[in-house]
């Protein structure tokens, strides 16, 4: 009998632990009870490879989970080389439940404006956590005159963290919402220009974003040059021999309308200008000035001109989406050899645009 019992005993015991690999799963180091385990996975293939770029240009993270009420629940911050691990999961610890994830990421680097967020209200509330750009005034003209940090943001909303044993990762998508913009003259007629010979700004009221993201009511920025300098290359271009609003189209080799010098000095001046996110909502103006009389000899919405290239990268792609994968922009005007701007030639990312019926 006593052998009976002691072969029930261990019969009854293999069960209770069959029962508890069962219902728990095989322990690990990580996950040593039976408790749910939540990680946020960060993704930025928001741009135009399509490949998820997070460990390269995202160096700090914030996020912000709210419950179903709109109330911060939990936030957390990383930064530091950990970003750059391959993997890299941030923990989540928070009960089983739904929530809306919120991130505000950056790249931060020296001598560069940033982004705060706003003191009120409360980022206690969903609604409070917007951010405000950083700026400086000329009497009541806003301005930036830096480089911006590089600004990302993410959400993802109603995510139901199960009351179920594993590890859960759910992945916050990124945007990024700073641009870079780069603006070239050239002056083709071998003549020398200089950087202090221009003045470059691009105004808009794009300052302020809300927590989902969206461009929030703002007064007019001058986004200015952070940096400027000039170029010059030795190259056979040709030189204006005729009339460019004669080229027909882009198709057609323009030597007819111009002749070629054997060696030519090709004088550019380039800007570097950063701004906050571009969306067609918007109507951000490029303006070129000539600092010695003031006259504006480019006057431009940057937008339009953008999207007009937009095709030659992916035509299944919406103005925004676009505008939200491109961040690093590049325009290119030409200057006659009489000192006048070509008004129907110009390079926008590199594609080079004719445009017979729009005057700069």
């Amino acid at each position: 009998m006593k052998l009976i019992r002691n072969i029930y005993s261990y019969i009854l015991l293999t069960a209770i632990a069959l029962v508890s690999l069962t219902s728990c799963g095989m322990m690990t180091e990580d996950e040593p009870d039976c408790n749910p385990y939540y990680k946020v996975r960060f993704r930025f293939d928001m741009n135009m490879l399509y490949a998820d770029a997070f460990s390269t240009q995202v160096k700090e993270v914030d996020l912000y989970v709210y419950d179903t009420d709109g109330k911060l629940v939990w936030q957390g911050h990383e930064d530091g080389a950990i970003l750059a691990e391959e993997g890299y999961l941030m923990d989540l610890p928070v009960a089983p439940g739904t929530y809306d994830l919120v991130a505000w990421c950056r790249n931060r680097h020296e001598n560069a404006a940033d982004f705060r967020m706003d003191d009120h209200p409360s980022p206690g509330q969903k609604e409070g956590l917007r951010v405000t750009m950083d700026r400086e005034y000329d009497g009541e003209t806003a301005h930036s005159t830096t480089d911006l940090h590089a600004l990302f943001h993410g959400k993802i909303d109603n995510v139901e963290l199960p009351d179920k044993w594993g590890t859960h990762i759910v992945t916050v998508p990124l945007i990024k919402d700073t641009n870079s913009i780069r603006i070239m003259l050239v002056h083709l007629s071998g003549s020398e220009i200089k950087a202090s010979d221009f003045d470059f700004k691009i105004t808009d009221s794009n300052g302020r974003l809300d927590h989902d993201n969206t461009i929030m009511e703002d007064e007019i920025i001058e986004y200015r040059t952070w940096a400027k300098g000039e170029g010059l290359a030795q190259t056979n271009l040709p030189i204006v021999g005729g009339s460019v609003s004669n080229l027909p189209s882009l198709s057609s080799p323009f030597i007819t309308s111009l002749t070629r010098a054997p060696q030519t000095k090709v004088h550019s001046v380039i800007a570097e200008l950063t701004t906050s996110r571009l969306q067609t909502c918007q109507n951000p103006i490029l303006t070129v000035t000539r600092t010695s009389d003031g006259e504006k000899v480019i006057q431009i919405p940057i937008i339009d001109y953008f999207l007009m290239v937009k095709g030659e990268y992916r035509r299944d792609m919406t103005d925004d989406e676009f505008l939200d994968r491109q961040d690093d922009y590049h325009l290119t005007f030409f200057m006659h050899e009489d000192g006048s701007w070509f008004k129907s030639i110009f390079d926008v990312l590199q594609w080079r645009v004719v445009n017979q019926e729009t005057e700069l």
